[in-house]
Order: structure tokens, then C-alpha cells, then sequence
């Protein structure tokens, strides 16, 4: 299939309108764009001066061969894109949809470079483009191997050109504790695989960076499992007193202490509407044993330690709630149903949003059969005995409503894909990411029924032919 220089994007935007003409790529050389474009004018100048095609800015409108202009009946991720003979004109309802469309017009002007700048042309039309799902979400695990500040923000660039908008970032675990803190000091930088802390000044900017991309960060303390460290450094939360991977749920302290991580963790990261309190993967076995969850769950009235781990995890919830943030938790693994203000995490299967779905609360989905990037895109990556082979293709064909889109449409808010880095050190998250990230964001953001994996890899490999993959690498 031949492809104009306005349909070769990925994601494969919603409409595209071809008109007769084209507009030579040289002749770009002048760009005005109004205060809040300044950052989508910076990834054009970028894009272009990678093709030695400098741009230069300028104060009018009028002199300007491309224009970024804002339109208050846009959506906030909405965008246009106009090709004439004359201009090309940008047009969103934000900075971010700004940003988006500039990296769509990178992206043709690779296509249109392939064989070199001298007569390369774009072809005239309009696309018009806006997400299926306003979630987008990627989650990196940076406690099992830990990755340095710089290449946390270059992980961030990488998501803002799949226009991946959540960053929800897995920071606490069995294997170490990546964030500074005075309440859990004895741990905090500390990591099986290697040691390493996110500084506060890391933190600053790693927000500020990805309020600038248009990402909202989701940062996660992982409770009351996942927690072998942090009771091994602190066991008189624990059941018994002893080393473990789980907190003593029936221990009021226990739950005071980690309300002050909560609150350390907001701190860091003002401007994140949601947090992330983990949840899954408990085992009772501590808890069936232990004289104070034995107590606390007959105060409680419950019949068993899942009950006592629900009313556990939801008086979290509460607590993150009334700091005027939003919960979220991992699914709904140990049977118990939650109140429609928490968010859940489906990843265990895809029945999994059915099930929640009458109870009332939303839901992001995490399939990991799908959307696990930690499992290999070939049989010959390092890989965990109990993974199987997820290739791109498999990622491409995910839909998170599966086949019961009337049943669920209105409990899942979008998908979001994770890469846990058991096998995966920090050298290799890119390579792990690079062969299916494109494929993720058009699960992500383009409508189903527009879809088709044969397209989608002429306009990958077409686009990796001219140097794109290269270029956002370097970046």
C-alpha cells in the first residue's frame, strides 16, 4: 500500500483528508507558534534540525510557513493538522495536543526524507485526530533494577511521542525502596539487584519534565505485600515480629506508619492526582497465625483475613482520599469488592473487568497476557520460566473491552501496559520497549475498526526505514 505523507503516522490518526497539491519541505523554514505552543515549536526544531532543515521563529502569523495556533472548541488531546501549497497550519485545544501534532508532522517529514531533503515534499489535506481512550498508561518497575534520573526522562520522551499519557511508576517492592524518605530510612536507595534513590531534586525534575510532555505521573508504594525489605528493616510491623513479606494488618500501627509513607510519597509528587497503594498478591498464611489479625478481624465482625485485608487496604484508600488524591489498587485477586471511589488494576485476566464492572468501579487494564513488556518479544530474551512469547503482534491485536464492549465500555478508562524488570536491567528497558511501544500506542489510541496489523507494519518498518526510530532513540 502506498501511503501519503499524511497517513504514514503512528498512531494512525482518526481522519485524513487528502487535497490536490503538495508543499515543498524546504520551503518550511519559518514557524510561529502562540505562548502555550512553545514546547510542540521546540519538538519541531528538534525533528527538523535533525533533517538539517533549520526553522526559524518569527513574531507574525503572517510570515510564518508553519503556524500553532490554540481553538477553545478543541479538546485538550484533540488536534489538526492542515497541509496547503502556501502553510501548514496546527491547531489543538491545549499545549498537549500542540505537542502531539508536531510530532506527527516529524513524523512525515522523515517519511518524506527517506531519499533526502532536495525535493522533498508533503502532500496537502488535513488530518483531524483525537484519542479513543483519554487513559494511556505505561508503568515501569524501577525497584527491581533501579534507572538512573536521565534515562527516567528520556523513558518520558519516549511515551510522549506514543502520546502515552500516564506514567505510573512501581518505586517499593520486596526488592528495594527507590524513594527518599525519614520514616523508612533504614532502606530508603536500597536495592537486592543494586542500590540507587531518586533525590528530591531527581524527583523536581522528573514532575517537571513530565508536566511538560503532558504526562500525569502515578507514583506507587506497594502494600501490604510486596513489602519484604521494608519489614526486614522495621519488623515490629509484622506479624510476630518476624521477617516477611507482608505487614501485620491486624497492627493499628502498622496502618499509621504506612499513612506517613503515603503522606511522604504526596509530598514528592504534588501534582499527582492519583496514587498507587498496590494491593495483590498477599499471602494470608502470617495473618491465619497471628494473635492480633485474629483479633482485629473478630472486632471487625469479618470471617476472613481477605475480608480484614480489604478493610485494611480501604481505610488506605480513605486516607489517600481525603488528602484529595485518588486510589487505585491492583485488581480484585483476593475476591473482595471495593467502594466505586477506588480505582482497580485488572491484570490477572480478561474477565476481570466483568466482574468489577456491576460494583461500580472504574477500571485500568493491565492483562498481563497482552500488555506485560517484561515478556519476551522473542523466544531468545532472558525471561522467567513461567512467561510464554508476547510479540507484537499480540500486543497490536488487545483490545481492553475484548468482546463485551456494552458490558464494560463504561467501567474501563484505558489500558495501560507495564514492563517489570526482574530480567531487566536498566541497559535494556528500551530494548524491551522499542519492538512493541508503537504497537501499544495504536491499541491505545486509535479506533479499533481503523486497525490492521499488515498497515501497521508497512508504516512502522517504512518509518523506521527513514531514520524515525532512529532519531526518537537519541532523544
Amino acid at each position: 500500500m502506498k501511503h501519503s505523507t499524511l497517513d504514514i503516522l503512528i498512531p494512525l490518526p482518526k481522519d485524513v483528508i487528502l487535497a490536490e497539491g503538495h508543499i515543498a519541505l524546504r520551503s518550511l523554514d519559518t514557524l510561529f507558534a502562540v505562548e502555550a505552543g512553545r514546547g510542540a515549536a521546540e519538538e519541531i526544531h528538534r525533528g527538523f534540525e535533525w533533517l538539517r532543515l533549520p526553522v526559524r521563529d518569527v513574531a507574525s502569523q503572517a510570515d510564518a510557513k508553519i503556524c500553532l495556533e490554540l481553538q477553545a472548541d478543541m479538546g485538550k488531546e484533540e488536534w489538526r493538522l492542515q497541509v496547503t501549497m502556501e502553510k501548514i497550519t496546527i491547531a489543538s485545544g491545549s499545549s498537549v495536543g500542540l505537542r502531539y501534532a508536531a510530532n506527527a508532522l516529524s513524523q512525515m517529514a522523515f517519511y518524506a526524507s527517506q531519499c533526502g531533503t532536495e525535493n522533498a515534499y508533503l502532500d496537502c489535506g488535513m488530518v483531524k485526530d483525537a484519542p479513543r481512550f483519554d487513559y494511556r498508561g505505561f508503568m515501569l518497575d524501577s525497584v527491581r533494577h533501579f534507572q538512573k534520573p536521565q534515562t527516567i526522562c528520556k523513558f518520558l520522551r519516549l511515551l510522549a511521542v506514543n502520546r502515552i499519557n500516564k506514567f505510573h511508576w512501581h518505586l517499593t517492592d520486596n526488592q528495594g525502596w527507590r524513594l527518599p524518605s525519614t520514616l523508612a530510612a533504614k532502606v530508603s536507595g536500597h536495592g537486592t539487584a543494586e542500590d540507587g534513590c531518586y533525590s528530591r531534586e531527581d524527583l523536581k525534575e522528573i514532575v517537571k519534565q513530565a508536566s511538560e510532555l503532558g504526562i500525569q505521573i502515578i507514583p506507587e508504594i506497594d502494600v501490604p505485600g510486596h513489602s519484604k525489605l521494608l519489614i526486614t528493616a522495621y519488623p515490629e510491623y509484622s506479624c510476630e515480629h518476624k521477617p516477611t513479606y507482608e505487614f501485620c494488618i491486624g497492627n493499628p500501627k502498622s496502618l499509621e506508619f504506612i499513612k506517613g509513607l503515603y503522606d511522604e510519597l504526596m509530598e514528592l509528587f504534588p501534582e499527582s492526582e492519583e496514587i498507587h497503594l498496590g494491593g495483590d498478591e498477599a499471602v494470608t498464611d502470617g495473618w491465619e497465625k497471628c494473635p492480633l489479625c485474629q483479633k482485629a478481624m473478630k472486632d471487625k465482625g469479618l470471617k476472613t483475613m481477605r475480608e480484614l485485608e480489604s478493610d485494611f487496604m480501604s481505610e488506605l484508600c480513605r486516607h489517600i482520599a481525603s488528602k484529595g488524591r485518588r486510589p487505585r489498587i491492583w485488581g480484585s485477586c483476593n475476591g473482595q469488592v471495593y467502594s466505586p471511589d477506588i480505582m482497580l488494576q485488572a491484570w490477572l485476566d480478561i474477565r476481570e473487568p466483568l466482574r468489577i464492572a456491576p460494583h461500580g468501579n472504574k477500571v485500568v487494564y493491565s492483562v498481563h497476557t497482552s500488555l506485560y513488556l517484561d515478556y519476551p518479544a522473542n523466544a531468545f530474551e532472558p525471561q522467567e520460566n513461567w512467561m510464554f512469547a508476547l510479540p507484537e503482534e499480540g500486543v497490536y491485536m488487545t483490545d481492553p473491552y475484548v468482546i463485551w464492549e456494552n458490558k464494560v465500555k463504561d467501567t474501563i478508562i484505558g489500558p495501560e501496559t507495564c514492563l517489570w524488570t526482574e530480567q531487566v536491567p536498566e541497559w535494556r528497558i528500551f530494548q524491551k520497549v522499542m519492538s512493541r511501544i508503537a504497537a501499544y500506542s495504536e491499541v491505545a489510541w486509535t479506533n479499533p475498526a481503523q486497525k490492521d496489523y499488515h498497515d501497521f507494519c508497512i508504516r512502522k518498518a517504512t518509518l523506521a526505514t527513514a531514520g524515525w526510530n532512529d532519531y526518537i532513540a537519541s532523544n
